[in-house]
């Protein structure tokens, strides 16, 4: 009965729970009990397996970028086979948003 997945492609399945479940909060003028209950709880898994995917991915990610600060292994290469750094860019001297 569940349509709530724990694999990696069920992310968007399970935002899409949470979203309408939302949607049906925000547009409820009476609440209805009856459906209150189960929607919530299925929102709650929902949202459970979401937040544990956000996390190991934003741990794998961490280890890319945790070796190339300590000088070891660099995580991602680009298609000539030399590493790819991320760099946050910054805004322009001049204000105008063109940082060059």
């Amino acid at each position: 009965m569940s349509l709530i997945l724990r694999d990696s492609s069920s992310f968007n399945k399970n935002y899409k729970v949470l979203k309408e479940t939302a949607d049906w909060l925000s547009t409820q003028k009476e609440p209805d009990i009856d459906q209150l209950v189960p929607k919530v709880e299925k929102a709650m898994r929902a949202y459970s397996i979401g937040k544990d995917r956000l996390t190991k991915v934003q741990e794998t990610l961490g280890q890319y970028f945790e070796k190339e600060e300590t000088g070891g292994e660099a995580g991602p290469i680009g298609s000539k086979g030399s590493a790819r750094r991320v760099v946050q860019a910054r805004p322009s001297p001049d204000g105008e948003g063109i940082p060059f």
